[in-house]
């Protein structure tokens, strides 16, 4: 078995952020522990196999920003209700060892599994939880407070140990958001308070976990959250809805792939029709879609793409472009595919080519597509 590799230390800078840290010029940035091919790497593997399961269960939870845009998008709201995001800051290195130890046990009680580990899952979390030492700067270090970025399991744990926010959040006394939606650390919601109200609730949510603060931001008709622009839109009939469109972050420099880098041709078009399709899925109307893919169009055009393929492309997405299927029903519609996949090498291209041939030939598989496995002169052979 090959030698582990030592778990380094590494500080990746946020650079749009404007605020310095003390006594230096650098920018805040994210303490990230790399667990690559370390001794490590392999438990966290398997504990996050566990809590990958539990940390998706609450409510709040976004998949993505698809996930998120399906959730919001033409949702009705009051029309003097407030769009609210909420950043809780620091969350990793914030986060007390033995609380999130707790609310995992308290995850594994809320979702039985009699064939989870549960008790040998513990103990392995409080391996690496409690023995995380790194390397930095020619010396060894242990972290004695926060969670690792850059160990598997860390979302997942995040999204547990913050559950309890919304479990207490949305059941206050008092005012509760009429929409509550949570990304790792980033929350959304709309309020139907006033601004002074909001920054009562922001002290009670500031009560509830020690070392968790939450930071909200606020407007009336507009707010930024992951990629997309949330807003209100008031129809013709009074009914006030909140809408979506695309959000580039100021420092988004659009440099995707070159169009004379040494790539196969499909790779180019891949990039440009992967954008398009995320522009439409994230922009409620075509004028939404057609500010952003304005955008796109100038800077792929300015790094070597043909800007009449661009527009032909722009509107066939806009025009032909179908969501994926969502449920299981729709998804029964579609043929499912069997992927052939090994180790990419000359004889494993043989291999493949052999046993798609005999899936091929095999009358139990003529209800699927074919097997998809690239064939030995993929390489030149």
């Amino acid at each position: 078995m090959p030698p582990s590799t030592p778990v380094i230390f590494t500080y990746f800078p946020k650079f749009i952020k404007t605020v310095c840290l003390a006594n230096t010029q650098l920018p805040p940035g994210r303490p990230i522990v790399a667990d690559v091919d370390t001794e490590s790497s392999r438990i966290c593997a398997y504990i996050d196999f566990y809590l990958k399961l539990l940390s998706v269960l609450h409510p709040s939870y976004i998949k993505d920003t698809y996930d998120f845009v399906k959730k919001i998008c033409n949702q009705p709201v009051p029309h003097n209700s407030l769009l609210i995001t909420a950043n809780v800051e620091s969350l990793y290195t914030n986060m007390k060892l033995d609380l999130i130890l707790k609310s995992i046990y308290e995850a594994f009680l809320e979702s039985p599994d009699p064939f989870r580990p549960d008790i040998h899952l513990l103990e392995l979390l409080k391996l690496t939880l409690y023995y995380n030492d790194f390397h930095f700067d020619n010396q060894f270090f242990l972290q004695i407070c926060g969670i690792a970025m850059g160990r598997i399991y860390t979302p997942s744990a995040a999204n547990i140990y913050l559950k309890k926010i919304y479990d207490l959040a949305t059941h206050t006394p008092s005012i509760n958001p009429l929409l509550y939606f949570r990304f790792l650390d980033d929350i959304f919601g709309v309020w139907p308070g006033t601004v002074a109200q909001l920054k009562e609730y922001e002290a009670h949510l500031n009560t509830l976990i020690p070392c968790i603060k939450v930071t909200f931001s606020y407007n009336n008709y507009t707010i930024e959250f992951l990629d997309t622009f949330i807003y209100k839109h008031t129809h013709s009939n009074s009914l006030t809805t909140l809408q979506t469109k695309v959000h580039f972050k100021p420092t988004d420099t659009h440099q995707l792939l070159h169009r004379s880098s040494f790539h196969p041709q499909h790779t180019f078009k891949s990039v440009i029709k992967s954008e398009f399709i995320r522009f439409k899925r994230i922009s409620s109307t075509y004028s939404h879609y057609s500010f952003a893919s304005s955008i796109l169009i100038h800077s792929l055009t300015s790094r070597g793409y043909n800007k009449s393929l661009l527009r032909k492309q722009k509107l066939k997405i806009w025009r032909e472009y179908k969501e994926p299927p969502t449920s299981r029903k729709e998804q029964q519609k579609y043929t499912e595919i069997i992927p052939i996949i090994t180790h990419f090498d000359r004889h494993n291209l043989h291999l493949n080519h052999k046993w798609a041939s005999i899936i091929r030939d095999n009358p139990i598989f003529q209800q699927q597509q074919n097997p998809i496995s690239p064939p030995p002169h993929y390489l030149g052979l």
